[in-house]
This record gives C-alpha cells, sequence and structure tokens, in this order.
C-alpha cells in the first residue's frame, strides 16, 4: 500500500476513533445530566399527580355529601327499596317503586356526567338497597355486611375513602367514596357511596405524562396495583409484575433508580402520596431516554465529523507536496541502489526540512559502507575458516544428543511397561471387588432362609405349641430367639450393602402416605425409647401427605436413624421433624446422646464403623446402618447430612427433592 493510500486510512481512522471516543463522553455525560433533569421534572410533576389525586377524590367526596343531604335521598320511608337478603338469582325480578326510581335517576345522572364514576349506591339498615344501574347478578347481597358500609357507618362525621375491595358479581375492584345518613337526632339508618374502579383511576392516572414518556403507577400500602398498569395487574402486588422493581422500592432514596422489568431495563422515581397512603410511581424505559440521547449526540458527532474530514483533506494534501513527493524520490534513488550495488550513487534532495537531512544523512552512510565494504572484503577469510570449526563442534553435539535420546527412549519404555502393569492390577482387583460383593449377596440371602425357620420354630415352641416349658427352658429359647433376630438383622444390612455394591438393588416408585409410614415406624421404636426412659416426640407438617417413592425404602430409612438415636442416647429426648421446604422434602431426627467427635464425623457413614470402637464399645451392631440410610437416600435423589457435639447429642438430616420423592 502506497504511503498516500495509508495516510487517507491514518487520517479516516484517527477520525473515527476521535468520533468514538467523543461519542461515548457524551453519551456517558449527557446520560448522566439527563438523569438529573428527568429527576427534576419528575419530582415537581409528583406534587402535580399528587395535588390531582388529591383533588379529583375530594371532588367525589364532596359530590357524595351533596348526594346524601338530597332531601329524596335521606327520605326516611325505605320500605319498599329493592332487597336482596333472600334474593334467588334464578327467580329474582326487580321491583321498583316511584320514590326508588327517582333516586335512581339522580344517582344515575350523576354516574354518567362523570366519567370516572362507575357505579352509585345507598344501603339501608333494613337491608334494602339502591343503584344507578342494575346488579351485574341479582344474588343474595347484604349491604350492611359490605366493606363500604361499615367504614361508614364507623365514621358519619364525613365522607369517607375505603381501601380498594373486590365487587361481587364483576371482576371490577372498586375503591368507594361513603357518606353516613344520619338523621336530626344523630340516628343512623344508611349509606350513599360511590365507586371508582382501578381500570377507571387507571384511565384518570394516564392523562398524565411524563417526558421522555413513561408509566406512572399508583401503589398501597401493601404495594399493590392501584392504577397504571395493564387491567391483568390491577390489585396485585407489584412483586408479581417484577420482582427487581419490588426491591428498587424499598429504597428510600428520592432519586431514578434503574431496575429490571419483564427482562427490559428501566428507571423508575417513587414518592409517598401525601394525602393518601399510597405511593406514586414513574417508570421510564431505558430506551426511552436513550432515543433522546442519541439524537443529541447524532447532530454532534455529524458536524464534528464533517469538520474533521475537511482538516483531513487540507492536511493530506499538504502531506503530498512537503513529505510524498520527496519521499519518493529518495525512495527511487535507495532502490537504483539497492538493484546496482553502486554505493558511489547519492540521493539528490536540496530542501532544508527534515526529509532534506534524512538524505544528507543516507548520502554520508553511503560513505560508510564504501569505506566497511572494502574492510570486509579483507576479513572473508577469516570467517570462512571460523565457519568450519563451527561445523565439526556442531557435528560432536549432535552425536551427544542422539546418544542421550537413545538412553531416554528406553526409561519411557520401561515406564509404559510399569503403566500397563498397574492398570491390570486395578482391573483384576475391581473384579475381585465385584465378585466378593454378589459372593455376599448370595450367601447373605442363603443364610436368612435358616434363621426365619429358627425364628419361627422358637416361637411355635415359646407359645406352647409343642408342650410345655418351664421357666428356664423359655428364658433360653427367648434368647435364642433375640439372637436370631439380632443376626437376621445384621444379615440384612450386610445383604443391602451387597446388594448395593453389587449394582444389584433398585428403587421402586409409587404413591404412599409418608405421614402414615412415618407414624408406623415411631410406633415400632416407641416400646424401645420407652424401654429406656426416653421421649419419642414427632412433628410432621400438614402439607406432608401422598409421596410418590420406594415406601419400604423410606421406612428403612427412618427406621435406621430412629433406631440410631434410641441405641446412642441413655436420656433425655428424640425429635423426628419432617416438613416441606419449596421442592424439597426436609426429614431430621434429633437426639440428647453421646454426639459424635469432630474427628468421627468424616467416617460415620463408612461401612462397618461405629464411633466406640474398641475396647470401648458397649452397642451392638455391623456398623451399616448409616452407610445403607446413605446409600439409599442418595438413589432417591436425595442427601443426608450429620451435625453433632460430643456429649450433647447429633441430629441427622435427610433431604430429597419433590422430582424424586417429593409430594405428589
Amino acid at each position: 500500500m502506497k504511503l498516500q493510500a495509508k495516510l487517507l486510512v491514518l487520517y479516516l481512522l484517527t477520525t473515527g476513533l476521535i468520533m468514538v471516543i467523543l461519542g461515548i463522553v457524551l453519551y456517558s455525560r449527557l446520560w448522566e445530566d439527563r438523569l438529573l433533569s428527568i429527576q427534576a421534572d419528575i419530582s415537581s410533576q409528583f406534587q402535580h399527580i399528587d395535588f390531582a389525586l388529591d383533588s379529583f377524590f375530594t371532588e367525589v367526596k364532596n359530590d357524595v355529601n351533596e348526594l346524601a343531604a338530597n332531601d329524596l335521598v335521606r327520605t326516611r320511608d325505605d320500605r319498599d327499596f329493592t332487597s336482596f337478603l333472600n334474593a334467588d338469582e334464578r327467580t329474582f325480578v326487580y321491583r321498583i317503586g316511584e320514590t326508588e326510581q327517582k333516586i335512581i335517576g339522580i344517582f344515575n345522572n350523576y354516574r354518567s356526567t362523570h366519567p370516572y364514576v362507575s357505579s352509585v349506591y345507598m344501603g339501608r339498615e333494613n337491608g334494602g338497597s339502591v343503584r344507578s344501574h342494575k346488579r351485574a347478578r341479582p344474588t343474595r347481597y347484604d349491604p350492611r355486611e359490605r366493606p363500604w358500609y361499615i367504614l361508614a357507618k364507623n365514621s358519619p362525621e364525613t365522607a369517607t375513602m375505603t381501601p380498594a375491595y373486590p365487587a361481587l358479581t364483576t371482576p371490577d375492584i372498586n375503591i368507594g367514596v361513603v357518606s353516613a345518613l344520619v338523621d336530626e337526632k344523630g340516628e343512623f339508618y344508611g349509606v350513599v357511596g360511590a365507586d371508582v374502579t382501578l381500570m377507571n383511576l387507571t384511565s384518570y392516572v394516564s392523562n398524565f405524562k411524563t417526558n421522555p414518556p413513561g408509566a406512572i403507577i399508583l401503589l398501597d400500602r401493601n404495594n399493590r396495583v392501584m392504577a397504571g398498569l395493564s387491567e391483568e395487574m390491577l390489585f396485585k402486588n407489584i412483586k408479581d409484575y417484577s420482582s427487581d422493581l419490588a426491591d428498587k422500592l424499598s429504597d428510600t432514596r428520592h432519586a431514578l433508580i434503574p431496575v429490571q422489568v419483564q427482562g427490559s431495563e428501566a428507571y423508575v422515581y417513587s414518592r409517598n402520596a401525601i394525602a393518601y397512603d399510597w405511593k406514586i410511581v414513574v417508570m421510564i424505559p431505558s430506551r426511552n431516554i436513550k432515543e433522546q440521547i442519541e439524537s443529541q449526540i447524532l447532530i454532534t458527532i455529524i458536524g464534528l465529523a464533517l469538520g474533521l474530514l475537511l482538516l483531513s483533506f487540507l492536511t493530506y494534501m499538504g502531506l503530498a507536496r512537503y513529505v510524498v513527493r520527496p519521499l519518493t524520490t529518495f525512495i527511487e534513488g535507495t532502490r537504483y541502489i539497492a538493484e546496482t550495488s553502486d554505493l558511489e550513487r547519492r540521493i539528490d534532495i536540496s530542501s532544508a526540512d527534515e526529509i532534506g537531512s534524512l538524505a544528507h544523512s543516507y548520502n554520508r552512510m553511503l560513505d560508510t559502507l564504501n569505506r566497511t565494504y572494502l574492510s570486509l572484503k579483507d576479513t572473508e577469510s577469516d570467517l570462512i575458516r571460523h565457519r568450519d570449526h563451527l561445523e565439526e563442534l556442531v557435528n560432536e553435539r549432535t552425536a551427544s544428543l542422539q546418544e542421550a535420546n537413545e538412553k531416554l527412549s528406553v526409561e519411557i519404555a520401561e515406564r509404559v511397561r510399569t503403566l500397563d502393569e498397574l492398570a491390570l492390577a486395578k482391573e483384576r482387583a475391581e473384579a475381585a471387588d465385584k465378585i466378593k460383593s454378589a459372593f455376599l449377596a448370595t450367601m447373605s440371602h442363603e443364610l436368612r432362609t435358616p434363621l426365619n425357620s429358627i425364628i419361627g420354630f422358637t416361637g411355635m415352641i415359646l407359645q406352647g405349641l409343642a408342650g410345655p416349658l418351664n421357666e428356664e427352658q423359655t428364658k433360653q429359647m427367648g434368647m435364642v430367639r433375640s439372637s436370631a433376630r439380632h443376626l437376621l438383622a445384621l444379615i440384612n444390612d450386610i445383604l443391602d450393602i451387597s446388594k448395593i455394591e453389587a449394582g444389584q438393588l433398585s428403587i421402586s416408585s409409587g404413591a404412599f402416605n409418608l405421614k402414615g409410614s412415618i407414624e408406623k415406624v415411631a410406633q415400632m421404636v416407641l416400646p424401645l425409647a420407652e424401654k429406656k426412659g426416653l421421649k419419642l416426640r414427632c412433628r410432621i407438617g400438614d402439607e406432608i401427605d401422598t409421596i410418590l417413592g420406594d415406601q419400604r425404602r423410606m421406612e428403612q430409612v427412618i427406621m435406621n436413624l430412629l433406631s440410631n438415636a434410641v441405641k446412642f442416647t441413655d436420656q433425655g429426648d428424640i425429635d423426628l421433624k419432617c416438613h416441606a421446604d419449596n421442592d424439597v422434602i426436609i426429614l431430621s431426627v434429633t437426639d440428647t446422646g453421646m454426639g459424635i467427635k469432630p474427628e468421627d464425623m468424616e467416617v460415620i457413614f463408612s461401612p462397618f464403623h461405629q464411633v466406640d470402637i474398641g475396647i470401648t464399645r458397649v452397642q451392638e451392631g455391623t456398623g451399616l446402618g448409616l452407610t445403607i440410610t446413605r446409600k439409599l437416600v442418595e438413589m432417591m435423589g436425595g442427601a443426608i447430612r450429620a451435625e453433632s457435639e460430643w456429649g450433647k447429642g447429633s441430629t441427622f438430616t435427610v433431604s430429597l427433592p419433590q422430582s424424586k420423592g417429593g409430594i405428589s
């Protein structure tokens, strides 16, 4: 690429870089300035919105007071007013009298002339009611039980605004402005009210505009949406619309705060309303702010680009005249010298600038090179002799490297043979382990059959089916049956762990009552606990009912945990708790027994291990209970953990996901 083209590209790149940097700086500065400007505008506008809302409801209150003061509305003869106390939706027929019809006309006239009022109504102490228009469905209805009636009855002095409440026969959410009817004796006999639906309130609030365009949202004290969002979100918690927005509304700073709303970024500004226990929220999408800033930046960048392009063109023309042309002469001269090796040739540039100095220096360099060339000719023979000597040294080093390479190859081959032998030994060990597990599973199964027979026969003998026994014989036979049962339990543990290691144990899946299983196992363990003077308590959450999983293995897990707790507890309590936490079932067993030392916590789930090993061991067992329990829990997709303090007790907690064994 020629120098002129490079200079042109350089100018263009420089122009582009300047515009990019300036654009970033301008964008950042304008963004901050714009946020501050928007914040100031919204803060000022909040006063107008708050005043408008207060004026709106104050006007409705005044209107309701005027309606309540109307002589026709205040009539005490309400015997013939429409009553829905015993209404049947299928057979109800309106029978509106002359007085009631006139009141309906007054109410309906007010409703039709006030677009944000959805309904005008009156309730009386006899249960009668008058509305500006007929109810959507003539269902059973007692106005005295409605929140608007109760509020006005408790505050008869002035018109009052109710919190938002759902309508009975329509999907509307209403805010009622109500006034009590009190006669000259101070006796309360009814309520007049007007409803503003949240949809109407949203329509009213939408008349307020922000710059840039955004949404104005009204929230009540419980963060429920009163106005400003879609109909589906009305009277729902703002958290259902955006959890990030709900969190940011607790920020006490009165500033624009960035939030994520349904996958889009926006800025919110909120203040509490002065007149009501509401919160006013202005939410402006980030893209609306960006559009205003980008339009300002675009105009600035275009003007700057035009100026830079003009500057680049003028600079380019000057460089072409005073730099490129002399350099071209210099390049042609050096090319000729390079092609002909004519060190007598000189560059003819007579300018007094840096390029002229460069040509002068180049000519002096040629003089030096010419002298050096002649000197190099004299030393050429010395260099040839030195080269020959270097070849001899290279040959010697090559031979040494070949010898070292051969030794290294032999050593690598020996290491490879050693690794092959280790891999073969590992395969044989794994095969032997599988054979051992399969053998234990088979032999344990074979041992269970005669043990079951021994237990059965001793039971028959103890029952006297084979003849009477004396006291000593009964004692000895009881010891035989107890020992056989203990041995059977040990063999069952060995059989389970063997099946697990051999990969022969499977987990079934079926619906069963987890609460019932827990209570059944607890009843089985209760005699053992009472025998040691222990209290066994079960606390099962109401949400624990039918689950999907392997009932037998689940009961085995519970039995192992409770049996261990009883075995290692001499006094105190044993607590079994079970509850659901989101998508996980949590089951824990806590005892006040001997506890586990910190150094034993790492090995309590290891096969054939108990914490009281050696001459101090006083508890029977194979040490497989916790190992089997952990394996079964993991096969059901869960996890088990232990927490303990030596001398104070232990807690074992099982967590099972609902997708594997949770509530169905």
